[in-house]
């Protein structure tokens, strides 16, 4: 049986590796300046739009087709409580608190998203709108 044999590091390895390094440390940064900035509650309903800081604790009625959705806002999160519709996926949906997070009553036309004071690309492409 052979020993372990040693291994030659080059100077393209050494390269290569300070550009996966360099990087991985580019997108971190670029994703954490993505999420900074002031946080706010977007509500659109069939009536208008409305816009809150999640900061401030606050509940929202918002008229719909169906009836009021009532949206609360508490610790930093936003959450559809109470909604006149049949299924109640709104309300199953939990509290959102990240920036391009949404939660849809879709049978009473509410529509509540997180957005960012700080966030650069509005509405850009995500890993879901693939």
């Amino acid at each position: 049986m052979k020993p372990f044999s040693k291994v030659h590091v080059r100077f393209l390895d050494i390269v290569i590796f300070g550009l996966a390094v360099a990087l991985v440390v580019e997108t971190s940064l670029l994703i954490l300046n993505r999420q900074s900035g002031t946080r706010y509650v977007q509500i659109t309903g069939e009536t208008g739009e409305w816009i809150a800081p999640l900061d401030k604790d606050a509940e929202y009625e918002i008229p719909g087709p169906l009836g009021i959705t009532v949206v609360h806002i508490h610790d930093g999160k936003a959450s559809v409580v109470d909604s006149p519709c049949k299924n109640k996926i709104c309300i199953l949906a939990g509290a959102i608190s990240e920036p391009n997070q949404w939660i849809a009553c879709l049978p009473n036309k509410v529509f509540v998203r997180i957005t960012s004071s700080g966030s650069k690309d509005e509405g850009g492409v995500d890993a879901s709108a693939f």
